[in-house]
């Protein structure tokens, strides 16, 4: 049991892993930016889906080109199973982003509020996700 714990650990010390840390930080930036677009016209929930789906597609292709580039699984197989794991966790992002948002507002951060319960939650799955990415989505 020590020996699996300490090789899937290993995973996150590898170049591999800092790729994926790229690759989701520029997914997480455009998520960020696009929902300040977005905002403009739709209310803060609607907005942080918008943007959610739209840098879901962008995550995607760099995670396959840059981060993931070997697999044998078939494009669409694994545009099912990324898309799965990720609407799996829009729920946990949106809760975190909506409960936050409030807080933030409640102790009178109204300004910065959903700003900065959009980058902690778009932030919060991402160990979970190299894993299943790895060795569900992407796999060799």
């Amino acid at each position: 049991m020590i020996e699996i714990l300490k090789k899937y650990l290993l995973l996150y010390f590898s170049k591999q892993f800092i790729y994926f840390l790229f690759v989701g930080a520029s997914a997480a930036s455009l998520n960020f930016f696009s929902r300040f677009l977005f905002r403009e016209f739709l209310d803060s929930l609607i907005s942080a889906i918008f943007s959610y789906s739209f840098a879901l597609v962008f995550a995607f292709f760099l995670h396959k080109r840059y981060v993931f580039p070997y697999s044998v699984v078939p494009i669409e197989t694994q545009g099912i199973r990324f898309l799965a794991i990720q609407l799996a966790c829009m729920p946990v992002v949106l809760i975190i982003f909506s409960q936050l948002s409030r807080i933030f507002y409640e102790v009178g951060l109204a300004g910065y509020a959903e700003p900065t319960a959009h980058i902690i939650s778009i932030g919060t799955p991402a160990l979970v996700t190299f894993l299943l990415y790895k060795l569900f989505v992407f796999y060799k």
